[in-house]
């Protein structure tokens, strides 16, 4: 089934001995815990999903992600074509879902059906600019202190993998997704080191990556991302989580130089990092692939260049 192609980041599962300690981190950055059954944490977004992010009780392990599909004959066919069967999701909203592997053994599950939530509703200030100075008059900007932020959806997430020619092309393949960039390192750009990989929506721009594949001598997660309101939001919950004094900023305030993201990573408890962003490119399917020396690539617009602690995968 060649012409399958993913829609939407669903979902991201992780492993953990400890569910409340994991929980109050994610509170802290900014997910909304929902429901706990099974020994299952469900949390969610404001975007109108019940959720984006499980996380199970047992020994640490990232355990993969999941993209919806356009249609439930798209999923019997990919069940098809795959040999799996398509299982009744027993989570919040319900569902079906075909689980597949990618080539260094995570989960990834190709879901339908699943009942949206009501979105929740944050109300942001408008910004007087330059260009628009009177945007907000006579309304004094005033932020919410003392918690973090909503985010407002999952966005992407990027593994480590020894195998990054097999991965890069098993998500191409096998989910229709599109490569944006391809970096290269060695003197002579001979290494491969990844590939930034967008979902093909056709003439709808999506965001600039979905999936980011880094070529790592072990497989693991190097983050996972969510997009903010804005870019106040960034900064206000960089000096809200500083301010807890209980977790490791891992990089940050900065601007991407591929993606263009204004961006800030922090790890938690188990040491996976999680980032906030806002503002990013984003391109339709005619937009062709861009090759680049990974040194020239992988820096900030502005802001400190990545510290060594953030260029790990965590299985």
């Amino acid at each position: 089934m060649r012409n399958f192609k993913a829609s939407t980041l669903a979902y991201v599962r992780l492993q953990v001995p400890d569910l409340d300690k994991e929980t109050e981190f994610l509170t802290n950055f900014g997910l909304i815990a929902t429901t706990r059954e099974g020994g299952k944490q469900y949390l969610r977004p404001t975007d109108p999903v019940p959720y984006c992010y499980v996380v199970e009780q047992g020994p640490q392990r990232f355990l993969g992600c999941a993209f919806n599909a356009n249609s439930r004959d798209e999923l019997l066919a990919l069940s098809k074509e795959h040999g799996v069967p398509v299982v009744r999701i027993d989570a919040p909203g319900g569902g079906e879902r075909v689980r597949l592997k990618e080539p260094n053994g995570y989960d990834v599950d190709v879901v339908f059906g699943i009942e949206p939530s009501a979105p929740i509703e944050i109300k942001r200030q408008k910004l007087n600019t330059g260009a628009e100075p009177l945007a907000r008059k006579n309304e004094l900007y005033r932020l919410q202190s003392g918690k973090p932020t909503p985010v407002k959806r999952l966005a992407h997430v990027v593994f480590g993998s020894p195998r990054v020619n097999d991965t890069v092309g098993w998500f191409v393949e096998k989910l229709g997704m599109i490569v944006s960039d391809n970096l290269r390192g060695g003197p002579n750009k001979d290494v491969y080191v990844g590939s930034f990989i967008r979902l093909d929506e056709g003439e709808k721009a999506t965001d600039h990556h979905t999936v980011f594949v880094l070529n790592f001598h072990t497989a693991g997660l190097q983050h996972i991302s969510f997009e903010v309101p804005d870019m106040d939001a960034v900064l206000h919950d960089h000096h809200y989580l500083a301010g807890l004094g209980a977790y490791e900023h891992l990089w940050g305030v900065g601007r991407h130089f591929l993606g263009s993201q204004v961006f800030d990573y922090w790890a938690d408890p188990y040491g996976y990092a999680h980032e906030h962003w806002a503002d990013t490119d984003r391109l339709t399917a005619d937009i062709p692939t861009k090759e680049w020396a990974a040194h020239e690539a992988m820096i900030s617009q502005w802001g400190s260049h990545p510290p060594e602690a953030f260029k790990k995968a965590v299985p």
